[in-house]
């Protein structure tokens, strides 16, 4: 008899997701390429929609000299069968508009310690 075990977090990732609403728009030809360049257009609201947790980490001063109120906050998150901890910029509705920098972990462990570190 052969068991199948479902990691914990599977169910927030959210790449299945995208390659089906991708295979069904585009077909199956090249689908890994097609996500892989939505991905990169969009990573910063992938990784934002896909968070676990989030811990701000206080105001960012934009340096293009908008008037707009943005704040820095670490993510944590599981996005292609991998955890991910970031450092976002998020307006005053909690929407975010950059991601400063993006790690990759193996372990959950190591994705807290990471997120706990302020995102770094």
């Amino acid at each position: 008899m052969t068991t199948l075990h479902t990691h914990p977090h599977a169910e927030f990732d959210r790449f299945p997701q995208l390659l089906d609403s991708l295979a069904q728009e585009f077909g199956h030809d090249g689908i890994l390429s097609i996500a892989e360049r939505f991905i990169e257009a969009e990573r910063a609201d992938f990784h934002w929609d896909g968070r676990l947790a989030e811990m701000n980490l206080g105001a960012y001063e934009s340096l293009d000299g908008e008037d707009e109120v943005f704040e820095s906050v670490a993510i944590i998150g599981y996005f292609r069968s991998r955890y991910y901890v970031a450092a976002c910029v998020v307006d005053a509705g909690r929407h975010v508009r950059w991601m400063l920098h993006l790690r990759h972990f193996d372990s959950f462990e190591n994705a807290v310690q990471a997120f706990l570190a302020g995102g770094g």
